[in-house]
C-alpha cells in the first residue's frame, strides 16, 4: 500500500481520560493472579519483620522506664521486663532485632523477583498480542508509538511493579505497625497521627486528577517525537541526498519542544503536590513536638512514652508523606498499564487464535476456547498440507485497504491450475501488490472469495469450520513469497532460514548449496551461526535475495509467489532465480510479477492488470505481444 494511503487514516497516538477502567485492574490481576500464594506468605512475612523492627521503640521505651524515679511519672514494669537484667533485655531486643531484618530482607528479596516477573508476564501477553494485531494496525500506527509502549510505557510499570513495590508495601507495613504500636506506647499521640493521614489524604485526592493527566499527557507526548526519529533514522540517505536535514530537524525540535513542555508542567505538579505534604509534615511536627513538652510539663506521660510517641510520630510523618508520593507514583505505574491494557485487548486480525501459552483470559480466540472443533479443522489442514501444487481460484475479489478508501482491485476472478506458472503484469498500481496482500488475506476481504484447492482460510473463529476451511495460518504457510525487497531479521542464519522451524544442519547447508551460496556459507568461521544484522544490512542485496531463496525452498510450499524478485539484482543473481522457476520449482504452482516482459516468456499464462481490473488474460506470446505493441505506441505519443 502506497504511504499516501496510509497516511490518509494514520492514527493519532491514544489519549485516556478520567478514571482508569476496571480492565486496568483485571489486567493486574491477571499478571499477579499465578504468583497470589507466594506473595501471600511473603506479605505477612514482611509485616511481622517490619513489626519487630518496629517494636524496638517499644522496648527501649520501656526499658527506660524501668530506671524511672520520683518524683516523674514512672509506668509499671512490663510482664514481659520483668525480672530481667540490663544484658538479658538488650540480648532479647537485639534477637528482635535480627528477626526483623532478616524477615524483611527475605521479603524484600523474594517478593521483588516475584513482582518482577508477574510483569515480565503482562509484558509477554501484550507482545503476544500485538504481534496478532491486524496489518491496518500496523499501517496506521506509527512505529514509535508501538515502540514506546513496549519501553517508556513498561518501563514506568517496571519502576514500581517490578521491584519497587516491595518498598511500597514495607512503607504500608510501617503504617499498620506504628499505628499498633503508638496505641500501645502513647494513646494520646494516636490521634494526631490519624489527622496527619488524613489530611494527606486530602492533599493527594486535591492533586490526583491533575498528576493523572499530566502524566497521560506526557505519555501520549512521548510518542510522536520518538517516531519521528526513527522514520528520520530509517531515511537518512535520501534525506543527505535532498539536503533536507533543516527540515527535519525543525521537525523533531517542534515535537521535543512539544514533549519536554509537557515534561515541565507534570514537573511543576508533582513538585507542588510534594511541597504541600512536606508543609504539612512539618506543621504535624511543630504540633507533635510543643504538645509532648507540654504533657511532660503537666507529668501526664513519662519519659519513655513521650520518647517513644515523638520517635513513631517522626517516623509516621515521613512515612505518610512517602505513602502519598508512592501513591502518586502508583499514578504513573498505572498509566503505564492502561496504555499496555490498550494494546492487550485490541482485536486480533480475523482467523488468527491465540496459542496455549497465553494465560490471560481475555475475550481472544484461543486454542483453549475450540478445543471441540480442533480436530475437525487439523485434520482438514493436514489433508491440505499434502499437495505438493495447488490450485489458486479468485471468485468476484473486491479489495481495499480500509473502507473509505477506494478498491484497489474490482471484481477479479481467474484460477491457477495447479503446476501451472502464471505471469503478473501491470502498471504500478494497478493491484500487482495489493493482490499478492489478498493472496494471504493480510487485509479483509469485503467481497469475493480466494481459495486453494478448493479450501478458503476460517476467518471466523467463534464457529466450527465448514468442510472447504482450513485455519489461517496453514493456508498462508502453503504459499511461498519471494518479495522485491527481501527481509531477513537478526539473528543466526541459521534462525534466519528456519524462521522457528527446527531443520538439520545438511537440509540448510544443501538449500543455501542450491542458490549458489556454498563457498560463501563456507567462509564463515561460524557457518550457519553467522550473525545477520537487522534488515541483513550485513550483506549485499544479491545475498540477501539468494538467502529469502533458500528459505522458500525450505518452506516447501505448494504455491510459490515472486513479486519483483529480480528488479534489483545482479544479472548472476538474477540467472539463479530464474533458473529456480524453471528447476527448483518444477512442479510448483507460480504466480510472478515482474516489470521485465523477458523475465515472463517461459510463464503458461499472463494476467494483465489495469487499474484494479483484469484486462487481459491469456497465453503468455499474445498477452507479451499485445503488451508491447502498448507500450510502443505509448511511447510515440
Amino acid at each position: 500500500m502506497s504511504a499516501a494511503k496510509r497516511v490518509s487514516f494514520m492514527q493519532k497516538e491514544t489519549r485516556f481520560t478520567g478514571r482508569f477502567s476496571a480492565s486496568v485492574f483485571e489486567t493486574l490481576r491477571f499478571a499477579y493472579s499465578r504468583y497470589l500464594g507466594r506473595m501471600s506468605v511473603l506479605l505477612f512475612i514482611g509485616f511481622v519483620g517490619r513489626f519487630l523492627l518496629l517494636s524496638n521503640a517499644n522496648w527501649i521505651g520501656a526499658w527506660v522506664d524501668t530506671f524511672c524515679q520520683a518524683p516523674a511519672v514512672c509506668r509499671p514494669v512490663p510482664s514481659f521486663l520483668m525480672g530481667l537484667t540490663p544484658s538479658e533485655i538488650l540480648l532479647r531486643l537485639t534477637g528482635v532485632t535480627l528477626a526483623g531484618f532478616a524477615m524483611t530482607l527475605c521479603f524484600r528479596l523474594l517478593f521483588s523477583r516475584t513482582s518482577a516477573k508477574a510483569v515480565s508476564h503482562l509484558y509477554d501477553e501484550v507482545t503476544l498480542r500485538t504481534s496478532r494485531l491486524p496489518m491496518k494496525f500496523f499501517d496506521t500506527t506509527p512505529v514509535g508509538a508501538v515502540v514506546t509502549r513496549f519501553s517508556s510505557d513498561y518501563g514506568n510499570v517496571f519502576r514500581l511493579f517490578g521491584g519497587p513495590l516491595a518498598e511500597f508495601c514495607v512503607i504500608i507495613f510501617d503504617l499498620a505497625s506504628m499505628a499498633i504500636l503508638i496505641s500501645i506506647a502513647s494513646p494520646w499521640s494516636f490521634p494526631l497521627v490519624a489527622l496527619g493521614a488524613l489530611l494527606n489524604f486530602f492533599i493527594y485526592r486535591a492533586n490526583r486528577d491533575r498528576l493523572r493527566e499530566e502524566r497521560r499527557a506526557l505519555s501520549a507526548n512521548r510518542a510522536p517525537s520518538i517516531a519521528h526519529f526513527a522514520e528520520t533514522t530509517q531515511g537518512a540517505g535520501t534525506i543527505r541526498v535532498f539536503a533536507r536535514q533543516a527540515t527535519f530537524l525543525r521537525r523533531f525540535r517542534e515535537l521535543n519542544d512539544a514533549f519536554l513542555g509537557q515534561r515541565l508542567s507534570t514537573f511543576t505538579a508533582v513538585f507542588r503536590f510534594n511541597y504541600q505534604m512536606s508543609v504539612l509534615s512539618a506543621s504535624l511536627l511543630l504540633a507533635a513536638g510543643l504538645g509532648g513538652f507540654w504533657l511532660l510539663r503537666s507529668g501526664q506521660v513519662s519519659v519513655g512514652s513521650i520518647g517513644v510517641a515523638f520517635t513513631f510520630i517522626v517516623l509516621s510523618s515521613g512515612s505518610i508523606q512517602m505513602f502519598f508520593e508512592w501513591m502518586s507514583q502508583f499514578e504513573e505505574a498505572m498509566t503505564g498499564v492502561e496504555r499496555l491494557d490498550h494494546y492487550l485487548r485490541r482485536e486480533l486480525e480475523p482467523g488468527l487464535r491465540l496459542p496455549k501459552r497465553a494465560t490471560f483470559p481475555t475475550a481472544h480466540p484461543t486454542a483453549h476456547s475450540t478445543v471441540s472443533r480442533d480436530s475437525d479443522i487439523a485434520a482438514q489442514s493436514t489433508r491440505f498440507a499434502m499437495a505438493s501444487n495447488a490450485e489458486v481460484r479468485v471468485e468476484n475479489l473486491w479489495f481495499r485497504y480500509d473502507p473509505n478508501a477506494p478498491y484497489v482491485l474490482q471484481d477479479v476472478s481467474f484460477k491457477v491450475r495447479p503446476g501451472e506458472r502464471l505471469g503478473i503484469v501491470g502498471r504500478t498500481g494497478s493491484g500487482k501488490s495489493s493482490l499478492i496482500q489478498a493472496l494471504f488475506h493480510l487485509y479483509p476481504i469485503e467481497r469475493g472469495r480466494i481459495a486453494i484447492d478448493g479450501y478458503a482460510p476460517l476467518l471466523e473463529m467463534n464457529r466450527p469450520p465448514r468442510v472447504d476451511e482450513v485455519e489461517l495460518s496453514r493456508f498462508r504457510r502453503s504459499i511461498a513469497l519471494i518479495s522485491q525487497e527481501p527481509t531477513l531479521f537478526r539473528g543466526s542464519l541459521r534462525e534466519n532460514l528456519g524462521l522457528g522451524a527446527s531443520l538439520p544442519d545438511a537440509t540448510l547447508t544443501d538449500a543455501m548449496e542450491r542458490v549458489g551460496l556454498l563457498h560463501w556459507l563456507r567462509s564463515q568461521p561460524r557457518g550457519l551461526d553467522v550473525q545477520i544484522e537487522e534488515r541483513g544490512r550485513n550483506l549485499s542485496l544479491g545475498e540477501r535475495q539468494l538467502i529469502c531463496m533458500a528459505r522458500c525452498l525450505l518452506q516447501n510450499a505448494p504455491i510459490i509467489i515472486m513479486d519483483e524478485a529480480t528488479s534489483a539484482i545482479d544479472p548472476q543473481s538474477e540467472e539463479i532465480l530464474v533458473r529456480a522457476t524453471d528447476e527448483f520449482f518444477r512442479g510448483r504452482t507460480q504466480l510472478i510479477i515482474a516489470h521485465r516482459l523477458s523475465t515472463l516468456e517461459t510463464c503458461d499464462r499472463i494476467l494483465w492488470l489495469r487499474d484494479g481490473r483484469i484486462h487481459r488474460l491469456g497465453p503468455t506470446h499474445e498477452v507479451l505481444f499485445e503488451l508491447r505493441e502498448s507500450r510502443v505506441r505509448e511511447v510515440a505519443e
